[in-house]
């Protein structure tokens, strides 16, 4: 027995004693997929955007996963940045839709250096991203830098207050400018100062710049103008700009000038007394009675911004224009092959061109002409005639002045096209057909 006892013992011993096999691994546990993956976070103190990209082929996956989460916050904020806007027009019943888009995407591109990361997940195709951005340090920047905006535009808008003036039109120009990143959230003053009234800014601004507007009052010395199309060098009227409820004139206003339907325009600029002359330019309509209308030219006073977010519409102050039917004295030399032909169609087609563009009529006195109209026309063969079965070709071209009788000043002086004819007996036949040729095709820019 005492023998068995050792025998145990002593192969209890040897197996202690003997090296033990290493542990058979476990697989560690599979990591839980997070639930904002496949449900996004909503609550009221943060906006939540997720992102995720892939693994293969992208050299930063978790920069690019977070990139399209903040795509997410990005579009979270313009709609509520829109709706807010949407309900500040109606309120102000001020027009911001082209500017709007402006607006929106500043604030989220300013916004959008807040976002955070919140967590991450990583699986073998793919890498995900939760950002976050916090509301309440959203609106507290929003609204420390509204209110840097409105005192700077509030000063802007006391210093417009002294009358209309082009500074008070810039100065409520960059007020409404200053405060137009924040318009969603109703920058205020105190208006009239003093009073303890607040009220929005951009609502002021607009209420004192069509005030302005309609104190706006255009003269003119002389009232209505007389003249004759193609003359009206001397015609010249004084163009002078008051406020008139103060009958102070206004300086450094800008005006357009348009005559009747024209879409071109003039620009004109008033002095330091508030008038400005303005010339007519040549007038090539036929007579008649025409407007020439002047207005305040906002384009050229207030920036691309504010009026995108003001729709100023400018009085219209017209000056009538009576244009009398000109008197024309026609004196003209035709030749053809050097020959007189004083019955050539291109007298007539000449006449028509006055008639029917300018009422002109025709006299034979120059003491009772307006305008000196001369004209010369000339055939020559173009080449000689190579045989008898070959036609004669010849080609007409000519010149054509215009001179103010009264001043000798020149007003037109243009060269006739050169138009050809041919006859198959006669060169001098020819001649006349060419000259019938551009009597037909004459291309003058004072009878289109």
């Amino acid at each position: 027995m005492i023998r068995n006892f050792f025998l145990v013992t002593f192969i209890l011993l040897y197996i202690s004693c003997t090296p033990k096999p290493p542990p058979v691994p476990q697989p560690s546990p599979t990591p839980l997929v997070p639930e904002w993956i496949g449900r996004q976070p909503a609550d009221d103190n943060f906006w939540y955007g997720v992102g995720m990209s892939d693994i293969k082929g992208n050299d930063d996956p978790r920069q690019a996963a977070r990139q399209r989460a903040q795509s997410e916050i990005a579009e979270q904020l313009k709609v509520s940045i829109r709706s807010q806007m949407t309900d500040v027009m109606q309120a102000t019943n001020m027009e911001y839709n082209e500017y709007s888009r402006s607006i929106i995407e500043t604030r989220v591109e300013t916004s959008l250096d807040y976002v955070e990361v919140s967590d991450s997940y990583q699986d073998p195709q793919s890498q995900y991203v939760l950002a976050k951005l916090d509301k309440q340090q959203y609106f507290d920047n929003l609204e420390r830098e509204k209110k840097e905006a409105e005192t700077v535009s509030s000063n802007l808008v006391l210093k417009s207050m002294g009358g209309v003036s082009a500074n008070a039109f810039i100065n409520l120009a960059l007020a409404l400018e200053t405060v137009s990143p924040f318009i969603d959230l109703y920058p205020e003053m105190e208006f009239p100062a003093g009073s303890g009234e607040i009220e929005s800014i951009s609502s002021i601004v607009a209420g004192i710049l069509r005030d302005y507007n309609d104190r706006i009052q255009i003269r003119f010395d002389p009232s209505s103008l007389q003249t004759i199309p193609l003359i009206n060098d001397d015609k010249r009227i004084t163009v002078t700009v008051i406020d008139k409820e103060t009958g102070q004139t206004l300086a450094s206003i800008w005006l357009r000038v348009k005559f009747s339907d024209e879409p071109d325009h003039d620009l004109i600029l008033t002095k330091d007394d508030g008038s400005t002359i303005y010339q007519l330019k040549k007038i090539m309509f036929a007579a008649g009675s025409y407007s020439l209308s002047f207005s305040v030219d906002y384009e050229s006073i207030l920036s691309k911004r504010s009026r995108s977010l003001l729709k100023m519409v400018p009085k219209q102050f017209p000056v009538t224009v009576v244009l009398a039917a000109p008197k024309i004295m026609f004196a003209e030399t035709i030749t053809n092959l050097g020959d007189q032909a004083p019955d050539s169609p291109i007298v007539g087609s000449i006449k028509r061109c006055f008639e029917d563009n300018y009422s002109a009529t025709f006299v034979d006195n120059k003491a009772d002409a307006d305008m000196l109209l001369d004209l010369h026309v000339s055939t020559l063969e173009h080449t000689e005639r190579i045989s008898d079965i070959y036609p004669y070709f010849v080609h007409a071209s000519g010149s054509l002045s215009l001179v103010n009788a009264a001043t000798g000043q020149e007003i037109l002086n243009a060269t006739i096209a050169e138009e050809k004819g041919a006859d198959f007996y006669s060169i001098e036949k020819a001649g006349v057909n060419a000259l019938k040729n551009l009597a037909k095709k004459m291309d003058l820019d004072l009878c289109k």
